[in-house]
């Protein structure tokens, strides 16, 4: 399976930093179906963008704007988790996430956190400015140029990772939550990644 090609066109936006640059900002406005959580929908009516739903508590909404809002109030999950529960209670289960990162640290840390709890129910890519951030596991195939930046990151203990194509070649090697996978290069136009438990992939821009 190549990782690049299960994404459909569904935009989860997150209440993060939302991304500057324009050819991300195209990929929200292309999607057939955007998803935003809660404060989330603010940003995106900054850039003339309508969602098709916002969830969460709804605590956060300009009250001038009409959405098509989702009210969750359980307040033992983030927006999130709220949001990602929706989404594959409604069969939306191939994700672009935007706005991941930004703001908040431990928001920040937390949004991935809960990506990992989803992986093997959603697929998802995340966008930002810098990297775009895949999570996986098993074997996959990604898309690639030569000189990459490639970084692996796995928030779980004894990750068994092979790779293909990479400059610093992985062998049954035991990843744990590190810096120890991080920075390597691709040697191509793509590269393979076997996981036996969840990680993310790091791609760099240029």
């Amino acid at each position: 399976m190549n990782q690049n090609d299960t994404i459909k066109e569904v935009a989860l936006v997150v209440n993060g930093e939302f991304p500057k640059k324009p050819s991300i900002i195209e990929k929200i406005k292309e999607s057939k179906v955007i998803i935003a959580t809660d404060g989330a929908a603010n940003l995106l009516s900054e850039y003339g963008i309508n969602p098709h739903y916002v969830i969460g508590d709804l605590d956060s909404i300009n009250d001038e704007n009409d959405y098509n809002m989702i009210e969750i109030s359980d307040q033992s999950k983030t927006d999130l988790e709220k949001a990602l529960d929706w989404c594959i209670d409604n069969n939306y289960l191939n994700l672009s996430i935007f706005g991941m990162s930004g703001k908040s640290e431990d928001h920040f840390l937390g949004n991935f956190f809960t990506i990992n709890e989803f992986v093997e129910n959603i697929n998802f890519v995340i966008y930002t400015d810098y990297s775009t951030i895949t999570p996986c596991v098993g074997k996959n195939e990604f898309d690639s140029f030569f000189g990459q930046t490639v970084s692996l990151i796995t928030l779980q203990n004894n990750s068994i990772v092979s790779s293909e194509n990479l400059e610093y070649a992985l062998d049954s090697y035991e990843l744990v939550p590190s810096s120890r996978a991080i920075r390597n290069k691709s040697l191509g136009k793509s590269f393979t990644i076997e996981c036996s438990e969840p990680l993310m992939v790091f791609q760099s821009k240029e």
